[in-house]
């Protein structure tokens, strides 16, 4: 990795849209930001904080997240979910989440996601090994 990933943020700002919100089998379920989504915005504000700090040849997968939520956003809500890394060790990047809703500066969720660094030849051949 790059030097000066540590403390690196990743950000991502949605507004929440009727695709967003809690469904089950296209069944509506409540008109709030779902858990689904949070989950892939905390992902890829994630991958925003790492990416710029591989260097050639370097690659990271997703390996855990956890995310707990705390209050609810409904439809046209401002949702900024932002990923600080604040560990590197043994070849994994933790980076904290936190999604606050930009209306209301209400914290929405915290959390923590995961991902371990691997070369880029090693991530195509489990890829490939997945797809067979």
């Amino acid at each position: 990795m790059k030097p000066g990933i540590e403390n690196a943020v990743g950000m991502v700002e949605v507004e929440v849209t009727d695709e967003m919100v809690a469904r089950l089998d296209e069944k509506l379920i409540h008109p709030v930001y779902s858990t689904f989504w949070l989950a892939y915005h905390a992902e890829v504000a994630s991958r925003r904080a790492i990416e710029p700090f591989f260097e050639d040849g370097e690659d990271a997968v997703g390996a855990e997240i956890s995310l707990k939520h705390h209050a609810m956003a409904g439809i046209g809500a401002r949702i900024l979910i932002r990923a600080r890394v604040t560990d590197i060790s043994n070849g994994r990047i933790r980076c904290i989440i936190n999604a606050t809703s930009s209306n209301t500066e209400t914290l929405l969720a915290d959390g923590y996601q995961d991902q371990v660094v691997l070369k880029k030849n090693v991530v195509k051949e489990k890829v490939l090994q997945a797809v067979r």
